[in-house]
């Protein structure tokens, strides 16, 4: 991917992508694992990276330390369908009003977890087959700031 491609990416990560590090701007860093080399588009120092693989292959989240990659998306075309999602999801959330019933607001968070998962397992499965994947942490974080 060239810098423009990646600036385009990053500009559309921020603001959406929960992610507490600070996107970059081109020239972009890279980083090689495992024979991969990956432009970072976001930087959260001392802890991760989000990465892109530089033949514009999966985007992944790169810690610091020792670790593997964990995969964010298969490839920037879903993270960008992703974001999509999330922003409709995260604008769902905030029209929420819970009402007395703790229950409610039970049903409602997990009801809007479930339907974002499913949405984006139609996209992307890889990214969320796994219960402990990043985007399957964002969704339940989503639908946790509902029932408070």
């Amino acid at each position: 991917m060239d810098d423009t491609e990646l600036d385009a990416l990053t500009l559309a990560c921020a603001g959406v992508l929960p992610y507490p590090g600070r996107w970059q701007e081109a020239p972009y860093e890279e980083r090689e694992v495992d024979g991969e080399r990956y432009c970072l588009i976001a930087v959260d120092a001392g802890v991760s990276a989000i990465g892109v693989r530089a033949d514009g292959g999966p985007v992944v989240v790169l810690p610091e330390e020792e670790g593997e990659p964990g995969l964010l998306n298969s490839g920037p075309g879903q993270l960008l369908a992703f974001l999509e999602l999330y922003r409709a999801a995260a604008a769902e959330a905030e029209r929420y009003e819970a009402g007395e019933e703790l229950d409610e607001a039970l049903a409602a968070a997990e009801a809007l977890t479930d339907a974002l998962l499913a949405r984006f397992a139609a996209v992307d499965p890889a990214a969320v087959a796994d219960e402990n994947a990043y985007w399957c942490i964002a969704a339940e974080e989503l639908g946790y700031a509902m029932d408070s």
